[in-house]
């Protein structure tokens, strides 16, 4: 048999196994990402069942052999997945609502019969393929029929998705499915001649290249519907960082107002808390602190600070002074509300002002320090402290 080198094989096997990872644990929200992993799941348990070490275990606790035949079970029931995630593209997640379990429940006939058919060669302790005779053809038929059922299904929803895909990307990924369809459908084809030619002691090359390379072929196909899967994956991971990276930003401007308007935040359960995702939690973070700017922005009045300083500077200065004078019990300023510290209604507007938050924090303070008339100083300057002034 074929063997690749180690480091070839380990880098595909981690792609596999790391892919399938991430997606269980970020990218599972619907119906058709939950296909997929199922999906992935079949076909890394697949590869998986190829390692020497996991063979090892597998038949120790099951039977000595029982590794192989579980190993092409898992193959059947990736196509059976399959079937199921290609109908929510065609036909949406709500048309067959119960597809996926019918197509594992029907998967379930071959793979059995895989099992059934290795017996008299697992009793002898060689596999199937050496075994030879008509067990080994009906368990080539039961192999490759399904999957090769499988791969003209999805390569006919592939080839008409393809033609009414709106965007390049999405054109991209159906065309990849269909070249692995394709391929499979020649390598199914190819595993049932080699049934038939080893019932029949006929000598085939082509069989016979192909069995020797078919690990290493699955481990690629594999490997290659892992690539089309990351995709979701690593955009699902950005966006997160990107959120995560804008609440960090966000921080300290929530907690300063916050703390000044505490009614604004909307008190969770731990338990919802730990639910919610990054993007939610930013989005949550800009609306309180867009409520507390309504609120704050009412206790100064629009002509306190720098005429000179930029906008956003401004803004974030007079939100402090507005802060302390909420928090010295000052009443709201009434009938001179400009509402220039309010940021804009982007999120990077938000992100600009905590940019500058800091040293509007040192800025605020030094004209708190003054005490102006504006936060109860006397109105005749000659009666503030001189070194305040």
């Amino acid at each position: 048999m074929y063997t690749p080198p180690g480091l070839v094989s380990w880098s595909l096997l981690a792609l596999i196994w790391g892919t399938t990872a991430l997606r269980l644990v970020f990218v599972r929200s619907t119906v058709a990402e939950q296909r997929i992993n199922a999906a992935l799941v079949f076909a890394s348990l697949s590869v998986a069942l190829r390692r020497q070490w996991v063979r090892d275990i597998v038949d120790g606790v099951f039977g000595a052999g029982i590794s192989s035949p579980l190993g092409n079970a898992c193959i059947i029931f990736t196509a059976a997945s399959l079937i199921s995630l290609f109908s929510v593209w065609a036909f949406g997640p709500d048309r067959f609502r119960r597809i996926h379990a019918v197509t594992l429940a029907v998967a379930v006939l071959p793979a059995a019969a895989l099992i059934v058919l290795s017996g008299p060669a697992r009793a002898q302790g060689v596999g199937v393929k050496a075994a030879g005779g008509w067990q080994y053809t009906a368990f080539c038929i039961a192999y490759a029929l399904p999957i090769l059922l499988a791969a003209l299904l999805i390569a006919g929803i592939s080839i008409r998705s393809v033609r009414a895909a709106a965007s390049g990307r999405d054109r991209w990924v159906f065309a990849a499915v269909i070249a692995l369809s394709v391929f499979e459908v020649v390598s199914m084809v190819v595993v049932m001649i080699d049934g038939v030619m080893r019932t029949s002691a006929a000598d085939d090359a082509v069989t016979e290249s192909h069995a020797e390379a078919g690990v290493f072929l699955r481990l690629l196909v594999v490997a290659a519907g892992a690539v089309i899967a990351l995709g979701p994956v690593l955009r699902v991971l950005l966006r997160r960082y990107r959120s995560g990276r804008t609440a960090r930003r966000l921080l300290p401007v929530w907690r300063t107002l916050t703390a000044a308007v505490p009614e604004v935040v909307f008190e969770l359960r731990p338990e919802d808390r730990r639910a919610l995702s990054a993007r939610a939690r930013r989005d949550r973070m800009e609306v309180e602190i867009r409520d507390a700017i309504l609120v704050v922005d009412r206790y100064l009045p629009g002509d306190v600070g720098d005429p000179a300083a930029s906008p956003v500077r401004a803004a974030a200065t007079r939100l402090h002074l507005a802060c302390l004078a909420r928090a010295a019990g000052h009443p709201p300023v009434t009938g001179l509300y400009s509402g220039s510290s309010q940021p804009g209604g982007e999120p990077w507007e938000l992100a600009r002002l905590a940019d500058h938050w800091r040293d509007a924090e040192h800025l605020a303070a030094e004209l708190w320090a003054r005490r102006l008339p504006q936060f109860g100083g006397p109105a005749d300057p000659s009666a503030r402290v001189p070194a305040q002034v």
